[in-house]
């Protein structure tokens, strides 16, 4: 009986380390490649921390919801991670620092602007006319690129009208999209939003830009990663 006993225990602490829960990954820096001496932590009970000295981490965790936080200097990057049932996870992080909060394309610029004394009322003149000559300046370099307001606003309505099948036939058509974007990648130097190039190629519709990244990442010339609600978009060398 008690070896029946012993034999049963065995087999229920074999069957339960068989069937842990493992969550594991590599962490990428901006060239996607692994980032070395990275601190890592996940809010499990107890707190596990580790230092990633060659890219990559592995816990032993159990189902559940997980934040995950990874640092090296002042970049910190926090990912939520959802365990549904035992076996191996594997979850990558890309060490990409933050971008900054952007501004609509046709949004005013915000400046600040230096206190006025009183007896400098001459400033606010040309301040004010600085102002005027930048968004004059502004209003004729985006009408330039997009030609008057009316033609653009009935070309964005024709795009937007047009089919997954149309977008694809003009893209085989018209490679000067595909090149346009490759341009402008180029110019962010090999990294950008998909809303930075979205911002780019405005007279183009969000479904044809998505059509372009999809072609670009199929002939291996980019790399998309998902960050918060949006895309970054890095260049392949």
């Amino acid at each position: 009986m008690k070896k029946s006993l012993i034999i049963i225990l065995l087999f229920l602490l074999t069957l339960s380390l068989v069937s842990a829960t493992t969550l594991k990954g590599t962490i990428y820096n901006t060239n996607l490649e692994p980032e070395p001496d990275v601190l890592i932590e996940i809010n499990t009970i107890p707190e596990q921390r580790l230092l990633a000295r060659d890219g990559t981490y592995q816990f032993d965790v159990s189902p559940g919801t997980y934040t995950l936080t990874a640092q090296k200097e002042d970049i910190i990057i926090t990912e939520e991670v959802r365990v549904l049932a035992e076996g191996t996870y594997i979850y990558d992080i890309f060490l990409l620092p933050e971008f900054t909060a952007e501004d609509d394309l046709w949004a005013d610029t915000e400046e600040e602007l230096i206190e006025e004394e009183p007896s400098l009322f001459r400033w606010q003149y040309i301040v004010t006319g600085l102002i005027i000559i930048f968004l004059l300046y502004r209003f004729y370099r985006e009408r330039k690129k997009y030609g008057s307001v009316w033609k653009f606003r009935r070309r964005v309505k024709e795009e937007a009208a047009k089919s997954i099948e149309q977008h694809k036939e003009e893209l085989a058509q018209e490679p000067g999209y595909i090149e346009k974007a490759l341009e402008i990648m180029k110019k962010h130097d090999g990294r950008i939003t998909q809303k930075e190039l979205r911002k780019e190629m405005l007279y183009l519709s969000e479904a044809k830009i998505s059509l372009i990244l999809t072609e670009l990442e199929h002939k291996g010339k980019i790399e998309k990663i998902k960050k918060g609600r949006g895309n970054v978009v890095v260049m392949r060398n």
